[in-house]
């Protein structure tokens, strides 16, 4: 018997359906939000669609019903892959999904982060569950899983940016070598639309 740890949040579904997934469009993004809906989705065949639309902003999407598939349609490709995730989201919660289309989302912000206060020596300024989850000693040659669960999980629920370093900024965020390390990162979480910002000690320049 294993105990649930809660890793998973809300994407503890169950895996192993063979549901036809389509799309025109070939992008890392859309590519995570087919394994997504192939693994997972137990309704109608779903056609990807990237398509403007004048109701929708470029992270927004649509999802209805045509020709007996289920279309997701969005302006760009992470609109997809939160389309993607509404709809599994639909059906962890027992929704009877297809009699509620058609759906229009927009998101209200533009911007939607997570702020963290994680110092490059592991430790967190105000902390209390743990140490920091990047590994800078490891970086940018070995990159822990972890790091796209994080995504993935930060993805389902629509975040779209997060700030690595603590507030009060160690300078050395802004060396070369960090920013390579920083770059893994990025690598990690941009197919999930995760966009990485940095906070800055303005005495970098002097300093470095």
């Amino acid at each position: 018997i294993y105990a649930e740890d809660g890793s998973r949040l809300w994407l503890r579904y169950s895996k192993g359906n063979q549901t036809n997934i389509v799309s025109k469009e070939n992008t890392p993004t859309i590519q995570i939000a087919i394994q997504e809906l192939k693994d997972t989705w137990k309704g109608s065949p779903i056609r990807l669609i990237i398509e403007k639309d004048k109701s929708l902003n470029n992270e927004g999407f649509v999802i209805k019903k045509q020709d007996e598939k289920i279309c997701i349609s969005s302006p760009s490709d992470k609109g997809l892959l939160y389309g993607a995730y509404h709809l599994l989201r639909m059906q962890a919660m027992n929704l009877e999904v297809e009699k509620k289309l058609p759906i229009i989302e927009n998101p209200s912000y533009t911007l939607r982060i997570l702020n963290h206060w994680d110092n490059l020596d592991g430790t967190i300024e105000r902390g209390y569950a743990g140490r920091s989850l990047w590994q800078w000693e490891e970086l940018p040659s070995t990159l822990s899983t972890r790091y796209e669960t994080y995504a993935r999980a930060n993805a389902s629920i629509g975040i779209n940016g997060t700030v690595l370093n603590n507030v009060n900024a160690s300078p050395q965020i802004l060396s070369a070598p960090y920013l390579q390390k920083v770059k893994a990162l990025a690598n990690v979480f941009r197919p999930y639309g995760i966009k990485i910002y940095l906070s800055v000690n303005f005495a970098s320049p002097m300093v470095l």
